[in-house]
């Protein structure tokens, strides 16, 4: 088992998911799910991110008050990788940067 938080959030987007929980009123016993969805793309890596229960094959990590959920055969994808919140003219939301 990983100890340690695999990928980096950025300020912008930690203050942004606080924001989304407090206005979704996202259930106490959800974490921030962050993973992959491999199976969509040929060859490359695809990020998912969202509100969630533990599942069987998870890590939980707490960053900042929050739980981060990521299922252990995801892990490897998401070393080294930002979580980012970019606020554009022509876009805004939320990246992930490798």
């Amino acid at each position: 088992m990983i100890s340690e938080l695999p990928l980096k959030i950025s300020a912008e987007a930690l203050k942004q998911i606080k924001i989304i929980m407090a206005k979704k009123s996202v259930p106490k016993d959800y974490g921030l799910r962050i993973g992959t969805n491999n199976a969509a793309t040929c060859g490359t890596t695809s990020f998912i991110l969202g509100f969630d229960e533990k599942k069987e094959g998870d890590d939980a990590f707490q960053f900042e008050g929050i739980e981060i959920l990521i299922n252990k055969k995801e892990m490897l994808y998401l070393i080294d990788v930002t979580l980012a919140y970019e606020v554009g003219d022509k876009a805004t939301g939320f990246r992930f940067d490798k």
